[in-house]
């Protein structure tokens, strides 16, 4: 999962990642505004992992940092600030006003071993995980986090043949209300993908009184999921898909995809 210089929870954070659902560590980008006056020239985007609450635990690492612009042009981001905890990218809306989609990219976390049992992956981290008929492959991580930026007056969304799976707003991203629907793609390529488990985790569930347990929605043949925020605040979204390579019959890759989203109070 780390791309550069290891950090001592890199030894665990990738098998999490690959194993266990979305209450482990999960990627997220978050920036300081979601929605900024056309006057303004930057936001500061937190990347991240983090179990929970939006707070940074491991930092994220990259060379596919990028920004796309309401003019469709795709720009590198470089971070301006590399810390144990989180990475800081100084985002220009050089661009205009509009709506700026920021991205990690696909970032490739390492191989871990598993075998085949039954048709499902199960994790070997020990000689006795493995039981007689078991197929052993390798596991290939692939993680990607986004988030949407408006400046000044909003535009239609960037929507670039990406790489990689992702989770593409259907509702507009600067137009959701705490207990409106919110709807979402799953999609790779721009094709959707049915049958996938679409996870929202609210944040700042260290300090509610009522407590938002994370919801699990299923995706319907348009690979959409609708969902209804309870609460104003930052919901994040994510998607695990997981399949053998198309290359190796030996290799499997399991994507997760996030998406950061800001929900407004009701007027």
């Amino acid at each position: 999962m780390c791309l550069f210089r290891p950090h001592p929870l890199c030894l665990w954070l990738a098998p999490l990642l690959l194993s266990a659902g979305a209450h482990a560590h999960s990627p997220y980008l978050k920036p300081n505004a979601f929605t900024t006056a056309e006057q303004r020239k930057h936001v500061t985007v937190e990347a991240s992992f983090a179990e929970g609450d939006l707070r940074p635990d491991v930092a994220m690492k990259s060379d596919a940092f990028h920004l796309i612009g309401p003019d469709g042009k795709k720009l590198p981001l470089t971070p301006a600030a590399v810390l144990r905890d989180a990475s800081y990218l100084e985002v220009p809306l050089a661009a205009g006003a509009g709506t700026y989609l920021v991205s990690s990219g696909v970032r490739k976390g390492r191989l871990a071993k598993a075998v085949l049992r039954g048709g499902k992956v199960h994790f070997a981290e020990r000689k006795d995980d493995v039981l007689p008929g078991d197929q052993p492959i390798e596991v290939q991580s692939l993680t990607r986090a986004d988030v949407y930026v408006t400046h000044g007056k909003p535009s239609a969304l960037p929507d670039l043949d990406t790489e990689g799976v992702e989770i593409h707003p259907v509702t507009k991203p600067y137009d959701l209300y705490a207990g409106e629907t919110v709807t979402v793609r799953v999609r790779e390529r721009r094709q959707p993908l049915a049958g996938e488990t679409v996870t929202v985790i609210a944040d700042g569930q260290n300090y509610a009184r009522d407590k938002q347990a994370e919801q699990d929605f299923s995706t319907n043949a348009a690979g959409e999921v609708i969902f209804s925020p309870k609460s104003a605040g930052l919901y994040l979204l994510q998607v695990r898909v997981r399949r053998v390579s198309p290359d190796n019959p030996a290799l499997w890759l399991s994507n997760t995809a996030t998406l950061t989203l800001e929900v407004q109070p009701q007027p």
